[in-house]
């Protein structure tokens, strides 16, 4: 109750990022699990949202910070938007994309599976990725 009263009152603004969960432990003098708990509550209420590696936030969409792998999906979303890649092109290979952005095959195939997941991109197993046909334009 009292981060969900600091979200709502102002305390932790737009954009910022909550303290860590050991430095939320000290504070209220409680386990890592019922901290843990009360962040998931937040997050399942849309008070704040979790990046995976950065930390957790008030949501802002203006000013919140972007994973590696985000990044490289905007990337490859606005590729594919302008006609970049057309339908039934072969996207990057991972380890393509990971070299071209400096990251890790994860990094890339995390950012492969966003575009999957929002439609834009389908896998063949053993061949890659590829612009699916009715992509909207």
């Amino acid at each position: 109750n009292a981060l969900r009263q600091r979200v709502t009152d102002g305390t932790y603004a737009p954009g910022t990022r909550l303290p860590g969960e050991a430095a939320l432990c000290a504070e209220f003098g409680v386990a890592r699990n019922t901290v843990r708990r009360a962040l998931s509550t937040l997050q399942s209420e849309g008070r704040i949202t979790a990046r995976t590696g950065v930390g957790r936030f008030v949501p802002d969409s203006a000013t919140q910070p972007r994973t590696r792998s985000e990044d490289i999906t905007a990337n490859l979303r606005h590729q594919i938007e302008t006609g970049h890649f057309q339908p039934g092109d072969a996207l990057p290979s991972e380890a393509q994309l990971a070299r071209r952005f400096g990251v890790s095959r994860f990094t890339a195939r995390t950012a492969l599976i966003a575009l999957e997941t929002a439609g834009l991109v389908t896998c063949v197993h053993g061949k890659g990725r590829y612009v699916r046909q009715d992509v909207p334009r």
